[in-house]
């Protein structure tokens, strides 16, 4: 499996910016090796970290580390549930501070995405 060119970079962003604008799941494309499950993982992981919800699967044997890579962890849980009632504690401001660190309007938009994907997921901090 090689890596993404420029075309194929550009068509992913564009998959996940439209996805965003339309308030849809960024569902990734195939890995077609599904006997090289440690690159699969990284792509999962890459995928996630770029703002990928989720990607399709070519093998069952895929759909685990699919699982693992996009239900959201604990921790992602817990700060998120965080960020959402410190905007609701404080009126719903422009912008909160948690910890020494400052949250705005799109941070809360993410916290709150995140919190409705774990609970789609029975995730619960």
């Amino acid at each position: 499996h090689g890596r993404y060119t420029d075309v194929f970079r550009h068509a992913r962003t564009m998959t996940i910016l439209a996805a965003g604008a339309a308030e849809v799941a960024a569902i990734d494309t195939v890995f077609p090796n599904f006997r090289d499950m440690a690159a699969f993982q990284a792509e999962c992981m890459e995928a996630e970290r770029d703002g990928f919800t989720g990607k399709m699967a070519i093998h069952p044997a895929q759909v685990s580390v699919i699982n693992a890579a996009f239900t959201p962890s604990g921790e992602a849980v817990r700060q998120s549930a965080a960020i959402v009632a410190a905007f609701a504690a404080a009126g719903n401001p422009g912008v909160v501070g948690i910890d020494g660190k400052m949250y705005d309007r799109p941070h809360l938009r993410l916290a709150e995405r995140l919190l409705a994907r774990a609970k789609a997921a029975g995730v619960s901090a």
